[in-house]
């Protein structure tokens, strides 16, 4: 589907420690969430194409079942600007 994705960090002083960085999608014109899925250490992320991105999620907010997705975005610099940012952020996840 079409919409918008973010890449949600929980706050540096947030006492709470199961709290980790999520990957969100939200449809475009009914915002509502179709992709909900945990950064983790073991995540697979990398650019399939100049413009797509192919990373392993959690399916349906399950602990054990992963599934490939792929995104497509409209310029090559932001694909390159996820990659690094989940890369960056699936490292903290055990450190929090």
């Amino acid at each position: 589907g079409i919409g918008n994705i973010k890449i949600n960090i929980p706050k540096e002083g947030c006492s709470d420690s199961s709290r980790r960085g999520r990957i969100v999608m939200r449809r475009q014109k009914t915002f509502q969430v179709c992709l909900n899925t945990y950064l983790f250490e073991s995540m697979v992320c990398d650019k399939a194409g100049p413009k797509d991105v192919r990373f392993t999620g959690m399916k349906n907010d399950s602990q054990s079942d992963l599934a490939t997705y792929l995104l497509r975005v409209k310029e090559e610099e932001l694909a390159d600007e996820f990659v690094s940012l989940v890369h960056k952020y699936k490292s903290q996840e055990s450190s929090s």
